[in-house]
């Protein structure tokens, strides 16, 4: 048997008033390559987090076998799809601070990111021997001057990792790594991972969808309210489902309307006229038309970097190129004959942005309510009726029992839940998900997807989401707008065939 690299001695973890992980118990040893999978709220980013050093263990101990005079923080590198968003915005407040500037050509390369913060323990500097290797085993070569507001999901996911390996770690910890990336992103993180792996470097990945596991892992974690429910070797052929998912499997891609839906009508929510979107040299969007009338549903396709989240952030407000392009919403210009606030009145979001920003001590209720009023945090009074609503939406995603619970200590996959009652509370004309079912386990996708679904057959609201699985286009969809390099390559009604 392989000697322990880390022992979980019955640790309980304690954020504020919540206790987490009652006396779980753990090993991972020489050679060991660990998945950790569970549903959400099972406690798993707490226990990554934990191991890592990033939480205090209150009872219990973690036992480092191997990491000889290192901190956990030292010897453990963690990379969540948070620190994704939140250097993305980082980039945007950095780029609305240099346009008021006058210094529009400016813009943070990929390269000062990998070199700043990157240093590894007792050194000062990164030496360009390990810069170059890290490049070239994340595949990182052609991106060292690219803008960071300029590479894809999948990309941004890639120099993460790539800033932690010049660390030096020991262990490398990733949680949810495939979130937001296409197929080929998906790919390419699989094979960097793959490669990592044989060189020795212990991997801990927290995942939902075990099809997305790299061929190098080797162990099975999965727990339950804060519990080990199994912990044995990997099976890929003979592994039993963990945790339930749908009966009624989704045949169709894009099936048509249910017979009796209302027929679409003319009246457009969404018009663009030859947009463009560009950062200093690099066009993000490139003289892009686009039509959405109400009562069409539409999803929108397309790569990592092929422009979609760039144009949903046009019709929110949250891309300042727009008020530089021909756009109407809901039959107004954009800009000039109408306000911000009135926009987002008729609008509900779902998007990383909006996940990564709301990070406010408020309970799980107030969030649902802010919803009324577009705003991050709850600063009004909220109605007997109005609160009766958002109890109502709560119920529908099955998250009654976390109304008053802090906002910010529920798990990625509940907060994404509460997000969409939020966008939905106030019953808007047109609804935008960016990659809504992102950091949800089996059970709460269908469960979402559902509703979805039926809030597009009901045809009172519109529908256009973004998704890099096409199993997670709501079948109520009318439409597909496909996007490549910041062009059109395909528009236009869904075939029934699709």
């Amino acid at each position: 048997m392989n000697p322990p690299l880390i022992t979980v001695d019955h640790i309980t973890v304690r954020l504020r008033d919540r206790w987490f992980l009652d006396g779980l118990s753990w090993c991972i040893r020489a050679g060991e390559q660990w998945t950790l999978v569970g549903p959400n709220g099972a406690g798993k980013t707490t226990l990554a987090k934990a191991i890592a050093g990033l939480l205090p263990v209150v009872r219990g101990k973690i036992h480092y076998h191997a990491f000889g005079d290192l901190r956990p923080t030292q010897a453990i590198a963690y990379v969540a799809s948070d620190a994704r968003r939140d250097l993305w915005r980082r980039e945007q407040r950095l780029a609305l601070s240099r346009d008021f500037a006058g210094r529009f050509t400016e813009a943070t390369p990929v390269r000062a990111l990998l070199v700043s913060r990157s240093v590894a323990p007792g050194t000062t500097h990164v030496p360009e021997n390990q810069l170059t290797d890290v490049v070239r085993c994340c595949n990182l070569q052609h991106l060292l001057d690219k803008p960071l507001l300029a590479i894809s999901t999948g990309e941004m996911s890639r120099v993460l990792v790539a800033r932690e390996l010049l660390r030096q770690p020991r262990m490398l910890v990733l949680d949810e790594p495939f979130e937001g990336l296409d197929m080929p992103g998906r790919q390419a993180m699989i094979g960097m991972l793959d490669g990592l792996a044989t060189t020795g470097l212990p991997l801990l990945l927290i995942v939902h969808r075990l099809a997305e596991l790299p061929t190098a892992m080797t162990h099975l974690l999965a727990i339950d309210d804060g519990r080990v429910v199994r912990s044995e070797p990997l099976d890929r052929a003979g592994q039993p489902p963990l945790y339930p998912e749908k009966a009624n499997p989704r045949e169709k891609r894009f099936p048509p309307l249910p017979n009796g839906a209302k027929p679409p009508s003319a009246r457009p929510l969404i018009e663009m006229q030859a947009v463009t979107v560009r950062y200093g040299d690099h066009v993000v969007l490139d003289r892009l038309t686009w039509s959405v009338n109400e009562g069409q549903h539409w999803a929108i396709t397309g790569p990592n970097g092929a422009g979609k989240s760039t144009l949903l952030k046009l019709v929110t407000g949250d891309c300042l190129q727009v008020y530089a392009n021909a756009i109407r919403l809901f039959g107004r210009d954009r800009g000039t004959a109408q306000t911000l606030g009135e926009t987002r009145r008729q609008l509900g979001v779902v998007s990383h942005d909006l996940a990564a920003a709301y990070q406010k001590p408020v309970c799980a209720l107030n969030v649902v309510c802010s919803g009324f009023y577009d705003s991050v945090g709850l600063y009004r009074h909220v109605d007997a009726e109005k609160a009766a609503t958002a109890r109502q939406w709560l119920g529908r995603m099955g998250l009654s029992g976390l109304a008053d619970q802090p906002f910010n200590q529920l798990s990625q996959g509940q907060r994404q839940m509460i997000l969409i009652a939020r966008a939905m509370v106030k019953s808007p004309r047109l609804l935008i998900l960016d990659e809504p079912l992102s950091g949800l386990d089996a059970l709460h996708r269908s469960r979402v997807l559902d509703l979805l679904e039926g809030i597009g057959e009901a045809q009172s609201t519109t529908l256009v989401v973004i998704s890099h699985h096409v199993e997670e286009i709501p079948h109520c969809t009318t439409h597909r707008l496909a996007l490549d390099q910041g062009r059109v390559v395909a528009c236009g009604p869904v075939r029934n065939d699709e």
